[in-house]
């Protein structure tokens, strides 16, 4: 599954709009509420984090990730 955090917490109508104009699928969490800086660390946004079937953080990717290195991220997040 993946989630995306709305870290900024911008109404509904501006998610939307987002995910309308970016062709996104993943499950929206509109209200972060700092979820994302206080519990992740966040210092640049997007940030990735694949998590394992146990929940355990595999990696974590700052910024822009080129379509290799998200493969090669989830890729590993499977193999644990």
């Amino acid at each position: 599954m993946v989630l995306a955090i709305n870290a900024d917490n911008d109404g509904r109508g501006r998610i939307r709009e987002f995910v309308a104009e970016n062709d996104l699928q993943q499950r929206m969490l509109l209200r972060g509420d700092g979820v994302g800086f206080q519990q992740y660390h966040l210092k640049r946004l997007p940030t990735v984090y694949f998590i394992d079937r146990k929940g355990d953080v595999v990696s974590r990717a700052p910024g822009y990730q080129s379509y290799e290195q998200l493969e090669n991220s989830l890729q590993k997040a499977l193999r644990k």
